[in-house]
């Protein structure tokens, strides 16, 4: 059985459409015809799917009642032998059904008529959908053939069982059959709401394997759909390059709690192929796929039961790989000043429940020559899962990073023919020539991160961090001042210590146009004195439009902090992730910020070659002498 094996319904074999009838035509005495060859003309609900329990039975023994194969077969020339109606009757069990078959038939007394015109007839009072058999009944009189329709009504519907439906909704059965209670049934519609249960399946892909209405006499609809059902799951693991099977290394369960559509007794499901792509997402496989092998309930012996094997292709569990350079300042400095060195190691899989370990080092020495050799090392540890039954992932991480401050504490240079100090040329004439040439600020963070999927499209994460941040030269000394004397640290001291709680949102459309949504609150919490204590709100959102080809892309974000504010967590505004055209932090350095972004992307002669136009604008909203030391306003 296929994956993308859909439900079929296979009605009954449709009756051919009936063409319109003429009126009739006065008789003509030639060639008589005897009432046998129209008493082969009874009809009698024959379907695949919708049937009567136990047909009735003509009582009358002036006409016999044959299948529905016989009443089309014959002699085509007998066929069209006209034959005179003298009358026209209809025998059924109320005035209001034999009202119903009347306003559809053309056949009318004192004309002639061929079989095949009569034939059509009975087609039309059997396609009114109340009746289960139609028979003809025929007499030979002097003034032709007497003609009574014998009607057998289908039985009143009195209630409906279900068997085999867990999927489909038992709400819907009701507001389908409901109505029809105490009502004939009329097989049109029962074959509508059928058509309709077959709709709800195909559409949510399960391969519903048959339909199955049955009427019986006492009215009682039987509703029967076969559900192919999951029985045995293995689990195999196959060599990555041979595809042979192979002993893994990931636990069975780690791999089942991903496929909660693929579980002994379940409905088979398309949805097993979303559980798929969630399983080598989340759990870090290479591939997986799945086989079915159809086999027999024990119980009725129908091939029913799906045995499913789960191949899994694992990735390569761990590797390490390094690197190292020279730098050009190094190298006029001499011995180990020039070598820059790195290292990442990383270990899938972690004690078989699909986790992850990576590690990163980096050693850069000071450029100088002064100073300490500085060392920066990452170290995440990521639970895809932590087993909840919300879908929560872990990361914990102990990182250590430096970034240059050069946008915010960096010494602005003097404006060309501005020497005297005049000018543009006067914030850098403020800067001190002992002031440091270089500042960093070096972050020493340890946390735990919480993320889970919310409503859909939407993403919840909670995290918890300990931050020890400090500043330093280029040559990796310590410096608590840039070089225009404003501080590089908020406690004035060589460490500032903080441990914040963060929350954020995210919403991130599918489709075309990307859209996305960010929000974000941080609030710092002074568990000692001597710790920072803020709040910080970030708003991100951004959305693409396209049109004939053209791209509209426009982003828009803004953030506040209240509460102690390092200079080196300030907001800076200016740079290629912000305003372009300026340099990064050359708008402003503020508490709060605002940013907007509009661009235009067109393609030109080729698919590989667009065109581009954008609008930014920033703005610190007159935040930034409310930074310590107001470092954007310091350098203009």
């Amino acid at each position: 059985m296929a994956a993308s094996a859909t439900a079929s319904l296979a009605l009954a074999p449709g009756h051919r459409a009936p063409r319109v009838l003429p009126r009739g035509r006065p008789s003509r005495r030639g060639g008589e015809v005897t009432t046998s060859s129209i008493r082969r003309q009874t009809r009698t609900r024959r379907m695949s799917r919708i049937r009567p329990a136990a047909a009735p039975k003509p009582s009358s023994s002036s006409s016999s009642s044959v299948s529905h194969d016989d009443a089309n077969g014959g002699d085509s020339e007998e066929d069209e032998r006209p034959i005179l109606i003298s009358s026209v009757d209809f025998d059924g069990e109320t005035p209001e059904l034999e009202q119903l078959a009347r306003s559809v038939v053309f056949i009318k007394p004192n004309f002639s008529y061929t079989k095949r015109e009569i034939q059509t007839d009975l087609q039309r009072i059997f396609d009114t959908g109340k009746f289960s058999t139609v028979a003809p009944m025929t007499v030979d009189t002097r003034d032709g053939v007497a003609l009574t329709f014998k009607l057998v009504a289908n039985p009143v519907v009195r209630g409906f069982i279900v068997k085999g439906c867990d999927e489909y909704p038992t709400r819907l059965l009701h507001q389908a059959f409901k109505p029809q209670f105490g009502k004939v049934m009329n097989t049109n519609v029962l074959e509508k709401e059928v058509t309709k249960i077959r709709d709800w399946y195909e559409a949510r892909k399960i391969p519903a394997e048959w339909y199955s209405v049955v009427i019986n006499p006492d009215g009682l609809l039987e509703i029967a759909i076969t559900e192919p059902r999951i029985g045995e799951v293995q689990i195999r693991f196959l060599d990555r390059k041979t595809g042979e099977p192979v002993v893994g290394s990931t636990r069975p369960e780690m791999i089942t709690r991903h496929l909660k559509s693929v579980k002994p007794g379940k409905v088979l499901h398309a949805r097993m192929v979303e559980d798929l792509q969630d399983l080598i997402a989340t759990a870090g496989l290479e591939t997986a796929t799945i086989t079915w092998a159809p086999r027999r309930d024990e119980t009725d012996g129908q091939l029913h039961l799906v045995d499913t094997i789960i191949n899994v292709v694992e990735k390569q569990s761990a590797g390490f790989s390094g690197g190292g350079g020279i730098t050009a300042k190094g190298l006029q400095q001499g011995g180990l000043n020039a070598l820059v060195a790195n290292a990442d190691f990383f270990r899938r899989n972690l004690f078989g429940r699909c986790q992850t370990l990576t590690a990163r080092l980096e050693v850069s020495p000071s450029v100088t020559g002064g100073g300490r050799a500085e060392v920066d090392l990452k170290v995440t540890h990521t639970d895809p899962w932590v087993g909840d039954a919300n879908r929560t992932s872990r990361r914990t991480y102990l990182d250590t990073e430096t970034n240059t401050l050069e946008h915010i504490h960096g010494k602005t240079e003097p404006a060309l023919g501005d020497d005297d100090g005049d000018g543009a040329g006067g914030a850098a004439d403020l800067a001190s020539d002992d002031g440091p040439k270089g500042v960093f600020a070096r972050r020493n963070v340890a946390g735990v991160e919480y993320r889970r999927p919310l409503a859909a499209s939407w993403t919840g994460t909670f995290a918890a961090t300990y931050q020890r941040a400090s500043t330093h030269d280029e040559s990796k000394r310590e410096c608590l001042h840039d070089a225009y004397g404003s501080p590089l640290t908020f406690s004035g001291h060589d460490v500032d210590t903080s441990f914040s709680a963060m929350t954020r949102f995210v919403y991130e459309g599918r489709g075309r146009d990307e859209a996305q949504l960010v929000l974000t609150a941080e609030q710092a919490l002074p568990i000692r004195p001597d710790m920072l204590s803020f709040n910080r709100v970030l708003v991100r959102a951004q959305r693409n439009f396209h049109v004939a080809g053209t791209r509209f892309f426009v982003a828009a974000k803004g953030g506040n902090v209240i509460g102690d504010l390092p200079p080196y967590d300030a907001f800076s505004i200016g740079g290629a992730n912000s305003v372009r055209g300026y340099p990064e932090g050359g708008v402003g350095t503020g508490r709060k910020f605002i940013v907007g972004s509009a661009e235009l992307s067109v393609p030109l002669a080729t698919d590989t070659l667009n065109g581009y136009a954008f609008f930014d604008v920033g703005s610190d909203l007159k935040s930034g002498a409310s930074v310590l030391g107001d470092p954007g306003g310091t350098r203009g």
